[in-house]
């Protein structure tokens, strides 16, 4: 394998688990000891308009993954 300027250097890590269990508080903290971007996809997803409806159960939205960004 070649080496390309425009891998990636850094690693994703997803880190799921039902709301709150404290995913937000954790990765946020883990980004800042290990100076890798946080993103938290709910939020991103609804700022996006990627969700379809509420799931009362779960307490959080769900993601249309068939859905496009503009």
């Amino acid at each position: 394998m070649t080496q390309n300027s425009s891998c990636r250097k850094r690693p994703n890590i997803l880190i799921t688990r039902t709301s709150d269990t404290g995913k937000t508080t954790t990765t946020a903290s883990l980004a800042v000891v290990t100076k890798i971007r946080h993103i938290n996809v709910g939020a991103f997803a609804n700022e996006e308009n990627l969700t379809n409806s509420w799931d009362d159960t779960l307490d959080c939205y769900y993601i249309n993954e068939d859905l496009k960004m503009l």
